[in-house]
């Protein structure tokens, strides 16, 4: 069997045709649009997109979908959406794209469908317990337990980049916006070509930043002891400068008889990773 999965950003609309092992048979991408085409037009464009893989790959036995902002996944429905989607609030997204494809559909936060396909096949395959953490412009995170999204009271479980401070939340300490903040650098490149350098203030600057993100990460291995802590997103793309930090952070903030079976992992898939656990999710709902 094959599914069509789509990762919603706020840039481009990735997607694929994917077998219900995980294997990606064809993908590609199309430009969101939102200010052109308003947040109303991401329903019709997805359907779009499914027409497109079935007449290269044959009939798409579902769709699976991850979408930025708070999400009802029981529902798929979009709870809440920033600024960057006006119009989005409320849509009733999965009901929509059934009605264009007359497939099954399924709709989870894309943050969260990320954590779970680098769960499901990818850093933390194999592992019972596993925390999530994407940094870039923002913060996000997802805490998958037995293969399976911890959703929360409010839908919001794993949200550590509002994990607050005396002087803010994570995400407004420890994310690239910040770091940017911090060095003023103008791109997250120019910051580690300084570092690479051995610039005083781009390395102090990483340091507080990775301090803050291993704060963070402490509280999630006290409180849930995963098996494996996997960092994602663009910024720790630059694993040679965070990994060696974060473990050395760590080690001082934890006590090693809680450490010592918590493994310290970075993200495998890339940009499959959203599309790759919304598969996993429909199949879970299916």
């Amino acid at each position: 069997m094959q599914y069509a999965c789509v990762d919603i950003g706020g840039t481009a609309i990735k997607y694929a045709m994917m077998t219900e092992d995980g294997k990606i048979l064809t993908k590609g991408q199309v430009l969101t649009n939102v200010e052109k085409d308003g947040s109303q037009d991401i329903p019709r464009k997805i359907a779009a997109i499914v027409q497109t893989l079935q007449k290269e790959c044959g009939k798409a036995e579902g769709v699976a979908v991850c979408s930025p902002g708070l999400i009802d996944a029981e529902k798929g429905e979009v709870i809440f959406a920033g600024p960057n989607f006006p119009g989005y609030t409320g849509m009733k997204l999965r009901a929509e794209i059934e009605a264009l494809t007359h497939l099954p559909c399924t709709v989870e936060n894309d943050v969260n469908a990320a954590g779970l396909g680098e769960s499901w096949l990818g850093a933390g395959k194999g592992a019972r317990s596993a925390f999530c953490i994407f940094v870039g412009t923002g913060i996000g995170g997802a805490l998958v337990l037995d293969g399976h999204l911890v959703h929360g009271a409010s839908a919001a479980a794993g949200e550590i980049g509002f994990l607050p401070f005396a002087s803010g939340s994570l995400e407004q300490l420890a994310s690239m916006t910040a770091l940017l903040q911090n060095t003023g650098a103008a791109t997250g490149e120019e910051v580690f070509q300084r570092v690479a350098a051995g610039d005083a203030k781009a390395l102090a600057a990483l340091d507080d930043m990775t301090q803050k993100i291993a704060y963070g990460l402490a509280e999630i291995c006290c409180i849930v002891n995963p098996e494996v802590l996997i960092m994602g997103g663009a910024v720790m793309a630059q694993r040679e400068f965070f990994e060696p930090r974060l473990k050395r952070h760590l080690e001082e903030l934890l006590p090693e008889a809680l450490l010592k079976n918590t493994r310290l992992a970075f993200a495998e898939l890339g940009t499959s990773a959203g599309f790759t656990g919304a598969l996993c999710h429909f199949l879970q709902r299916q």
